[in-house]
């Protein structure tokens, strides 16, 4: 959530970055109802301030043996103030909220660093790594080539959950676990502490990291006995919100965890997008990274978190290019963000496979995640970060793609052997 003092102070510079992340600030609404608030909580003040003298008046009336009829006078004038005091702290404990249900469908404003543009078309590349890999012949696609081997299957998927489920057979399922176990290996290299979180999350939760409310239609929900849950999207929801209202301690900072998780999106504005394969998929699994640090050091963990999703895809030896997002592809929480896009020879273009992102202190003002200063004692916010490292099925497609040989085979990349023991994935699937 934005900071309400800061964004009065700067209205103008925050109603220009929120319109270039695709919000438009109904200013008059906006400065009516905190007038309105600041109003009526000065009110609100000096009518407590009135029944407090009241009510020590009436105390002195009491000890001076003062007529009970004066004293019955003065109670019942003190009951007719209270009244009024409660009237005034229900008006603004309700324009309190009017006000904070509409700041929260609204998006962080960007750094000064990030690109204008309007959507991914305007975003800028900072750089390419890794060789493109060369072929002699036409490479395949990973679902044509999973589907000749017969360890993708996609009707199956269909059979028992509908569209965008895929099962997963024999080499497959064994490079699946191979990819886990790499990816989970390399975040802890990359000092990361796991940890085992919920794969379910209650309201208040998803809203403390930005999905809810404004990505409702994107969640998956499930209910018991009235008891709504929502299946998370993304690690990072449960991680982050560990520390939902605590105060850590500077010296603590940064922590940095990493979670293995299942990730589940409806994918509602993506109809038509992706159809084929397993690339956008209702469920899937992530090794998610997050951080948490000092308003102060943001941007260099924001540097170490993006090195550490490079080097997972260096030690894959796959080819892929770093990327600046624009405001108008800027996630609705981040403030900067960087996608790593890997270059897939079956599509013939680079596909994002992870992203990082800074989202200064947004989330940590919805979760209510402070620490406090070692130097002035006083709390702040803290800034939250968070990154893939990889999803499995999209590490995988590319494996696949990067991999693949004339003869249909799929090489299994160095970094991966440690797990899958073999030189390759035969054309009929088998490990050899």
């Amino acid at each position: 959530m934005l900071d309400l003092k800061k964004m009065l102070e700067n209205l103008p510079e925050y109603k220009e970055k929120l319109k270039n992340k695709k919000f438009d600030l109904d200013e008059k609404y906006f400065l009516d109802i905190t007038a309105d608030i600041s109003k009526n909580k000065k009110e609100m003040q000096d009518l407590q301030t009135k029944l407090n003298k009241g009510s020590a008046q009436i105390g002195a009336l009491v000890q001076q043996k003062a007529d009970k009829a004066e004293i019955e006078k003065a109670k019942a004038e003190m009951g007719e103030l209270a009244e009024k005091v409660k009237e005034k702290e229900d008006y603004v404990r309700g324009k309190e909220k009017e006000l904070h249900d509409y700041m929260m469908y609204m998006p962080n404003i960007y750094d000064d660093t990030t690109p204008i543009g309007k959507d991914d078309s305007e975003n800028t590349v900072v750089a390419y790594y890794g060789k493109k890999p060369e072929f002699d012949f036409e490479p395949k696609e990973h679902y044509e080539l999973g589907q000749n081997m017969g360890i993708l299957d996609f009707e199956c998927g269909a059979k028992l959950a509908g569209a965008r489920f895929t099962v997963m057979k024999a080499a497959a399922t064994r490079l699946e676990m191979a990819v886990k176990n790499f990816l989970f290996e390399t975040a802890l290299e990359n000092g990361f502490t796991p940890v085992s979180v919920p794969f379910m999350v209650t309201r208040n939760i998803a809203e403390g990291t930005g999905q809810l409310p404004k990505f409702e239609e994107d969640m998956f929900k499930t209910t018991n006995e009235g008891k709504e849950l929502f299946l998370i999207p993304t690690a990072e929801v449960p991680v982050t919100n560990i520390f939902s209202n605590e105060i850590l301690n500077e010296d603590d900072l940064p922590i940095n965890y990493c979670s293995l998780t299942p990730c589940y999106r409806v994918e509602a504005g993506s109809a038509g997008r992706d159809v084929k394969g397993m690339f956008r998929q209702h469920q899937f699994e992530k090794v998610e990274m997050v951080k948490f640090c000092a308003k102060d050091e943001s941007w260099n963990e924001f540097a170490r978190l993006t090195a550490s999703a490079r080097r997972v895809l260096d030690k894959l030896g796959l080819h892929y290019r770093e990327v600046t997002l624009c405001t108008g592809d800027l996630g609705f929480g981040a403030c900067h963000c960087h996608d790593f896009e890997v270059w897939l020879p079956g599509q013939k273009k680079y596909r994002e496979i992870s992203s990082c992102s800074n989202y200064y202190d947004f989330q940590a003002r919805r979760a209510n995640i402070r620490y406090r200063s070692k130097d002035t004692k006083k709390t702040e916010y803290v800034c939250t970060l968070n990154g893939s490292a990889m999803p499995i099925g999209r590490t995988m497609i590319a494996i696949m793609e990067n991999y693949q040989q004339a003869d249909g085979s799929i090489l299994i990349p160095e970094a991966l052997k440690k797990w899958l023991p073999y030189t390759k994935i035969d054309a009929n699937g088998e490990l050899v």
